[in-house]
């Protein structure tokens, strides 16, 4: 697994590893008592995310398998079936794990304040040069309590509010991006998205989305080294005749280029119909960007009309079909601009209608499938994921880990 903190900073304290970013906001703390393969992971959100690679052992295929991932990534809030009954946000080593962090806060705001001799690994007192960088990250460090981390979060939604589910292709980067909003909401309001959130649908302006790019700069400073991938929110943010615009804007501001991390990924939903209804030139415009990858993903949910009534979704299944078709053919002409579709999986519902799908189509590329929350087992989804799977050697399908900012 790559890891996407980049170029973390690494406290020793104890038993734990503490990770900061380049502004000495703590991102990571590993070395759990008794789980030193597990680790927790703190978003620009302030969520704190709990990773765990050998969740029931032997009981479940590896989650490479299952999420596209070596390890589960569990919020607590949308975890998929087979992570019910997963506590480890609420285990009692998490908290022990936290009071250290919060001790270390205490110990560098006690060194930020006497300022001791400097040391290298030698025990001779450090140069002038790096001593003056130890004392530079303290100093941001010993402001970064969690007080702080949390103004930090709420200073990001005043810029552009919240994302409730990042597209599910951002599990490429870990869920690592930058969110800049040229949309708002969703033009539709299917019964059974979580997704949409409260805001009504809206595009945003020029002036808006330069103030965004602006502030978020400000917010994340020196660590925008370490972050190569920027996301467009909301829901259908292929609308928006902006992005282009916003695209090379944010690419530059944000040094996508000069990142640690190689290469560069954008991100976007689009709807079925604003999919369907894009030029040519709009998607040769796509893979001009300046981004190494720009990703697409699309909610098309069920491929027959039953299901998609079922589930209370605005479009037909001749309009699955036809996004099918496009973004097939799109994935088979461009290089940078590749699109993945979201279908839902739960008990009762039948996968078939994907399968023909898949074959009536011809559509190849990456699908995830969405358990729908409360009403799909483990076993169903797992059925549905080998269903499909086994549908078209064209077609890789994972579970989407649902996960926001």
């Amino acid at each position: 697994m790559i890891n996407w903190l980049g170029r973390p900073v690494l406290v020793l304290a104890g038993s734990y590893g503490f990770h900061f970013d380049l502004e000495g906001r703590i991102q990571r703390i590993d070395g759990l008592v008794g789980r030193p393969w597990d680790w927790l992971q703190r978003t620009m959100a302030n969520d704190w995310i709990y990773y765990d690679k050998v969740w029931v052992p032997h009981s479940l295929p590896e989650p490479s398998g299952i999420i596209g991932d070596v390890f589960w990534a569990v919020n607590g809030r949308t975890d998929l079936p087979m992570l019910r009954g997963h506590n480890g946000l609420q285990r009692d080593y998490v908290g022990k794990a936290f009071d250290a962090f919060d001790g270390l806060m205490c110990s560098i705001q006690d060194l930020v304040k006497h300022k001791p001799v400097v040391h290298s690994e030698s025990g001779e007192a450090a140069d002038p040069e790096n001593s003056g960088r130890v004392w530079d990250f303290l100093g941001k460090a010993a402001r970064n309590d969690r007080v702080r981390l949390q103004k930090v979060a709420d200073r990001l939604h005043e810029i552009h509010g919240h994302m409730v589910v990042l597209p599910p292709d951002t599990i490429h980067v870990d869920y690592r991006i930058l969110l800049i909003k040229v949309m708002d909401g969703c033009p539709n309001t299917c019964g059974f998205c979580m997704a949409r959130g409260d805001s009504e649908f809206a595009v945003r302006s020029k002036s808006d989305i330069d103030n965004q790019i602006d502030a978020v700069a400000e917010v994340y400073g020196a660590d925008l080294y370490n972050y190569n991938s920027v996301v467009f929110g909301e829901c259908d943010a292929l609308t928006s005749p902006l992005v282009e615009y916003a695209a090379n804007r944010a690419f530059d501001v944000f040094r996508c280029g000069s990142s640690f991390h190689s290469g560069s990924n954008l991100f976007l939903f689009s709807t079925t119909r604003t999919l369907c209804e894009q030029p040519d030139s709009t998607l040769d415009m796509l893979e001009a960007l300046p981004f190494g990858n720009v990703y697409i993903n699309v909610g098309w949910e069920a491929a027959t009309d039953a299901g998609l009534s079922q589930l209370e979704k605005q479009q037909t299944a001749q309009e699955v079909f036809l996004g099918m078709e496009k973004a097939g053919k799109i994935n088979r002409t461009y290089k940078k601009v590749k699109v993945s579709g979201n279908f839902i999986t739960a008990d009762g519902y039948k996968c078939d209608g994907i399968v023909e799908a898949i074959r009536s189509t011809r559509y190849g590329g990456q699908l995830f499938l969405s358990p729908l929350r409360g009403k799909c087992s483990s076993e169903q989804a797992l059925r549905d994921l080998r269903a499909i799977r086994n549908a078209s050697p064209e077609v890789r399908v994972h579970l989407y880990t649902m996960q926001r900012i």
